[in-house]
């Protein structure tokens, strides 16, 4: 009867071992399907933007724009729901609008870029498009953004900035009614660097004129395998009244985030009157969260690690000397190619430790990556923030935000919940009273107005 029972049991055990085994191969067998359909629509998207880039180039040649033809005087957004209800972000709805005004993106994974920003008190909404188009609107009544006319174009004439994915513009602040752009510029031929250009705030014309470029470019042709638009950070914040907060990315150039000596891998402090600018930290890879607390003096900074090694710094009493985040002799991530030789390993070696060789660690990382954003804080007290999530992944927490809760003395992260959206958050804004949020998300073109219910 015993052995009866054990052969029952044997029976019922390589049963369940072989729906586990069927069970993997139909789920891999999926993702591998899911991932091949995600393909095709990025290569559809890539053909749908070199299709508009040569439209867009002809329309150049001849004094137009594409933009114009579509709606010469405004971006128009249409209400898609209100008032929704998050299944796990408590004391918070939210309304989406969404448009097909905007024509190009910086991302393949996207349908339209943009950066936003308030102004008049909060009481107005700012938008960039990722090529240069800018308009406002009322933040009562988002549905009609009235375009202003500026001289962008004449200051920024090579054309990968316009019609090639990525290039295009990094961030917008506005500070005193001064407008801040800043983007990829080119120096010479193949030689890139970052750019700010600053405009009195005009809703007529936005006369642009230059404010900081880094120092030297990075060429294409180096060691490392140049890839500029990945790697350029372009975040823009307050400090005070007199300075500003600048990110800047390595550019795949990975020794330059070591080099002291180097404008790249870094966040600055710029002077707004002289334009001077000296380093903050280094050791960065491409910064594209920003949040200076002048209340408790701290920065919190997201940036992107290579495959794997997202990242969230905190940087306390951050002028009381120059600290090192560790890129790229420390990363929680891993290259992306197997290939690079002793001399690249040597200069990049990702060691899976920071304090060990002298650096900040993260207060948090994400392996696998989730496309980390922008940050924005939840509360007067700066101890609750939300981080925006890009990639095309929802199993490694992609498209959505990140809730973050750092313990009173801001140094260590004692609580995060994901948030799912199935949309990549490109930029997002809080008021100053923390009761209205506002993001873009790229894969619909859209702007989310979330509200802190009562």
């Amino acid at each position: 009867m015993k052995v009866k029972a054990n052969i029952i049991y044997l029976v019922i055990i390589v049963f369940l071992i072989s729906l586990l085994i069927i069970g993997h191969q139909i789920n891999k067998k999926n993702s591998a399907s899911k991932k091949n359909e995600i393909q095709n629509l990025i290569q559809q998207f890539k053909t749908r933007n070199n299709q508009l880039a040569k439209i867009q180039k002809k329309l150049f040649e001849n004094g137009k724009n594409i933009n114009d033809i579509v709606n010469k005087t405004e971006i128009n957004f249409k209400k898609v729901f209100i008032d929704k209800k998050f299944d796990n972000f408590k004391n918070y709805s939210f309304t989406k609008y969404t448009t097909d005004d905007i024509l190009f993106n910086g991302n393949r994974g996207a349908v339209a870029t943009a950066y936003i920003d308030f102004y008049n008190k909060d009481k107005n909404l700012f938008i960039a498009t990722y090529d240069g188009i800018f308009a406002f609107a009322n933040l009562n009544d988002i549905k009609t953004f009235q375009k202003i006319n500026s001289n962008i174009n004449s200051l920024i004439k090579y054309e990968k900035f316009y019609f090639n994915e990525q290039y295009g513009i990094k961030d917008i602040h506005i500070d005193d009614n001064k407008l801040y752009v800043s983007y990829i510029g080119e120096q010479k031929n193949n030689c890139h660097d970052l750019k700010i250009v600053a405009a009195d705030l005009n809703e007529q014309f936005l006369n642009f004129k230059l404010f900081f470029k880094t120092q030297n470019c990075v060429d294409i042709n180096n060691n490392h395998g140049y890839w500029a638009p990945q790697g350029a950070g372009g975040r823009i914040v307050n400090l005070d009244n007199s300075n500003l907060l600048f990110t800047t990315g390595d550019f795949r150039n990975r020794p330059l985030s070591q080099d002291v000596k180097s404008d790249y891998g870094k966040i600055l402090k710029i002077n707004i009157q002289s334009k001077n600018s000296e380093v903050v930290s280094l050791g960065h890879r491409n910064p594209q969260g920003l949040y200076y607390s002048n209340k408790f003096d701290f920065i919190l900074s997201t940036e992107h690690g290579p495959k794997g090694g997202d990242e969230i710094n905190i940087n306390n009493n951050p002028f009381s000397k120059v600290k090192n985040f560790g890129w790229p002799i420390s990363s929680y991530g891993e290259h992306y190619a197997k290939n690079y030789s002793d001399k690249i390993l040597k200069e990049a070696p990702l060691n899976k430790s920071h304090k060990k060789f002298g650096f900040e660690e993260p207060i948090k990382y994400f392996d696998p990556s989730i496309g980390i954003s922008q940050t924005i804080s939840l509360n007067q007290s700066d101890t609750e923030f939300l981080v925006g999530a890009m990639g095309n992944e929802i199993i490694d927490q992609d498209l959505g935000l990140h809730y973050i809760k750092l313990n009173n003395e801001r140094n260590k992260v004692i609580d995060d919940n994901y948030i799912l959206l199935n949309e990549r958050v490109r930029d997002m804004i809080v008021s100053k009273d923390k009761k209205i949020i506002i993001i873009f998300l790229e894969s619909t073109s859209s702007l989310m107005i979330v509200k802190k219910n009562n």
